[in-house]
């Protein structure tokens, strides 16, 4: 094998391989791609590239393994599996369209919501002429790391008055940032609260009746994170109690979401399939080449996880 490429293996659940496989055989750096599931002779591969979850057994097959990379901004997939050695470093994606289709959704959401559309696509259905009325908002960006600080600022500078909670403290110009034993004064003003928190075990089951009962009456969520951060039933209680106005959802602690659930037929519940935010392979591969570039070089990987925060 040329001592200046590496081979990789791709293990990619959800999305279509094929731009993948095609993008990452054409590099320079790269001596072979293998697709699990495959039998084939895999001592040799040195990067192991990941989306969902990996199938029990596939890192004992690695035993050349140097690298693990995420093919997309969450890791809680990963970070977690106890398959993968603490010393293997662990990457993320970090990709300027990632973050702002991130964004631009989580905008989509907050003006919908502040503009009552359901309300008025409900009027045409009926041919009502209603001029409703709408005011200003306070929205509330809950995690405020690489998705989370865009999101907030971006929000900022369209005009809406920004709230940003952290673990730790930040500072976003035009954001008024909150962290640690702060939670409560953060939550109590807002209007809308959108979760982009990474999911760790102090933030699975956040979104919960409690955190509900600390937001102003009649607030609208969006969870576009992970559907674990939400504990559904308490969601449920809150809509259904009138603590919370609605709901926008793009991710589930099920997915695909099953088709008898609550959510589906709830009055104040809006669904969207995992599609807030979809990696582009085009745009992403540029950084999972330049991360393969410096491992072959022996240099520091961009966007190493914390495996012990999650993040």
């Amino acid at each position: 094998m040329d001592q200046q490429k590496i081979d990789v293996l791709l293990s990619i659940k959800v999305w279509d391989p094929k731009p993948w496989v095609e993008g990452l055989s054409q590099s320079t750096y790269i001596n072979q791609v293998h697709l699990w599931p495959t039998e084939a002779d895999l001592s040799r591969v040195s990067g192991l590239f990941v989306w969902k979850p990996l199938d029990e057994g596939v890192v004992q097959k690695l035993p050349n393994l140097k690298w693990v990379s995420s093919l997309g901004a969450g890791v809680d997939h990963l970070v977690n599996d106890q398959q993968i050695p603490s010393d293997i470093p662990v990457t993320r994606i970090v990709d300027p369209f990632l973050t702002r289709d991130m964004t631009n959704y989580c905008i989509m959401g907050v003006l919908m919501h502040q503009r009552s559309m359901q309300a008025h696509w409900q009027n045409q259905q009926k041919a009502i002429w209603n001029r409703l009325s709408y005011s200003s908002l306070k929205v509330g960006v809950l995690g405020l790391g690489e998705l989370g600080g865009h999101c907030a600022s971006t929000l900022a500078q369209l005009g809406f008055e920004v709230l940003g909670y952290s673990r730790t403290p930040k500072q976003l110009p035009g954001v008024q940032c909150f962290n640690g034993g702060e939670l409560n004064q953060f939550l109590a003003p807002l209007d809308v609260l959108i979760n982009l928190l990474p999911v760790t075990p102090h933030t699975v089951d956040i979104l919960n009746l409690d955190l509900f009962e600390q937001i102003k009456e009649g607030a609208f969520l969006i969870n576009v994170a992970r559907g674990n951060h939400l504990v559904e039933n308490d969601l449920l209680l809150a809509l259904d109690s009138g603590r919370l106005s609605g709901a926008l959802l793009d991710v589930f602690r099920e997915e695909p979401l099953p088709s008898g659930h609550p959510f589906w037929k709830h009055p104040k519940i809006r669904i969207t399939p995992h599609v807030a935010s979809v990696t582009a392979p085009q745009s992403a591969m540029q950084l999972v080449l330049e991360n393969t570039k410096r491992l072959i070089e022996g240099r520091d990987l961009l966007h190493k996880v914390n495996r012990e925060a999650g993040y």
